[in-house]
């Protein structure tokens, strides 16, 4: 990253820290409301995919997910350090520079504690807190697609040969065009709140196929990050599924996504035509998610607060629980917010520059 762009994200940092608690968490809600998007996938993953892939439903879980990001990440850093490791590969391994992932100042990642470590069920099982059952369908079904290999050494190993066929592309670039926009709508509203110009380009409608294939290989390499944040962050309310973190994201459903930080609280949102309520079918729609997966997270998010529903219509309670996910966000504010900005300055260094 070149020092303009380092400064710009410093100074954004720097705003974003400076927002009261009120605010900053309606900022989160504007990088939440595109998680649901964040794990969907299209027919062309199947009919292009070089490999039989997982499964034919729109919606991957987000622990399979979680699992296979772990294991490409792992593998990645384990060959950065290794040459005898994918030693056919090693001019694209080069050029995605897994230092970043190594440096903990700027991706705060557990992949450099496993160099050299055999990848088992049972550090799987430990790692991602998830039934050691779970942890079997989920690699048996990686190996199957032809993802993930059995190594003597290093235990569940990333197919390397599929990895460069680009595995996923069509849903990536999606889901990298979704996060570009969430990027875009927050430095807009810091850009209404401070009355300032950052100068960010939009890259939201960039065409990711055409960008060359070393970038693409290491434009991948945050979300997949990401993947694994999701499962393992700290302070994550554990009362919540991947289901629900779901339906409460396609609960948010902004009519307008510029000035919200001139507001502080969610209700606010909902009073003034920035947040419109939503209902079952909606959300059901949005997420893809079957209607009866929905309404039972619906049920149980109105029962611990986090929903409220007035006839057929619900709303998003902002944050009701005080040790729940984002009120940790906030106690951590600073390292929130560094860690939130390494992963979307990250990306857009490297789309910019395609």
């Amino acid at each position: 990253m070149d020092s303009n762009l380092e400064a710009k994200k410093e100074k954004v940092i720097d705003l974003i820290n400076k927002l009261d608690d009120g605010s900053f968490s309606l900022m989160l809600l504007i990088h939440i409301s595109r998680y649901q998007n964040l794990f969907l996938h299209t027919d062309s993953d199947w009919e292009n995919s070089p490999t039989n892939w997982l499964t034919k439903d729109k919606r991957l879980q987000d622990e399979s997910i979680g699992v296979l990001s772990f294991i490409i990440l792992y593998s990645l850093t384990n060959a950065h350090v290794n040459a005898d490791l994918f030693p056919e590969h090693r001019k694209q391994i080069k050029a995605m520079r897994l230092e970043d992932f190594l440096d903990n100042n700027f991706f705060v990642g557990p992949y450099k504690k496993f160099i050299g470590k055999k990848i088992s069920l049972k550090v799987l099982e430990a790692f991602f807190s998830i039934p050691r059952e779970n942890i079997r369908r989920y690699i048996n079904s990686l190996i199957e697609a032809g993802l993930v290999n059995k190594d003597k050494k290093y235990g569940y190993l990333l197919n390397m040969e599929a990895y460069v066929q680009y595995i996923f592309t069509d849903s990536l670039s999606k889901i990298m065009k979704s996060l570009m926009r969430t990027f875009d709508d927050i430095i807009v509203n810091l850009e209404d709140k401070y009355k300032l110009k950052l100068n960010l380009k939009s890259i939201g409608t960039i065409n990711l196929k055409k960008v060359k294939p070393e970038i693409w290989n290491r434009i991948r390499l945050p979300m997949y990050h990401f993947w694994v944040r999701v499962l393992t962050l700290e302070g994550n309310d554990l009362s919540l599924t991947p289901n629900d973190r779901v339906v409460l994201s396609a609960s948010i459903y902004f009519r307008k996504r510029t000035g919200i930080l001139n507001f502080k609280t969610i209700s606010d949102l909902y009073e003034n035509d920035y947040l419109l309520p939503t209902n079952i079918s909606s959300i059901s729609e949005a997420s893809r998610m079957p209607r009866e997966t929905v309404r039972r997270c619906s049920n149980k998010l109105i029962k611990i607060g986090h929903l409220e529903k007035k006839r057929r219509q619900l709303f998003r309670i902002n944050y009701a629980h005080k040790d729940g996910e984002v009120a940790t966000f906030i106690k951590n504010k600073a390292i929130t917010t560094r860690d939130m900005m390494n992963f979307y300055f990250s990306i857009y260094n490297d789309l910019s520059q395609s």
